[in-house]
């Protein structure tokens, strides 16, 4: 698991700047990426795009540790489902933005009970 993360992390990093992705910090306690940069523990996820109403994709930015929450992993299936598990590139989650913010918030607002 930790090998996938870093790989994921490179990759986010080394990613094209030409996504209009707009940058966020996704559960990750106000920690944003910057200039394109992933901190240490954390996964780029790049959320939406998928060409509903126009809508462009999302980078998020969420710690490695949540991605393991049945709300996130759902979602993570969803994306094998789409993409395969050889996808280049980007860990890319194809749902509605605003279905990955609640997901999010859910399984951050867990980890702060702790």
């Amino acid at each position: 698991m930790r090998q996938l993360i870093r790989r994921l992390s490179r990759v986010g990093d080394c990613a094209s700047s030409s996504s209009p992705a707009r940058r966020r910090g996704g559960g990750g306690g106000g920690k944003k990426a910057c200039a394109g940069r992933t901190p240490e523990g954390h996964v780029p996820v790049y959320v939406g795009g998928g060409g509903e109403e126009g809508e462009e994709a999302e980078r998020f930015v969420v710690r490695a540790e949540l991605l393991g929450a049945p709300a996130l992993a759902e979602l993570l299936g969803r994306a094998a489902q789409e993409y395969g598990y050889h996808h280049q590139g980007p860990l890319r989650i194809p749902c509605p933005v605003d279905v990955f913010r609640r997901a999010l918030a859910s399984v951050a607002g867990d980890d702060d009970d702790e």
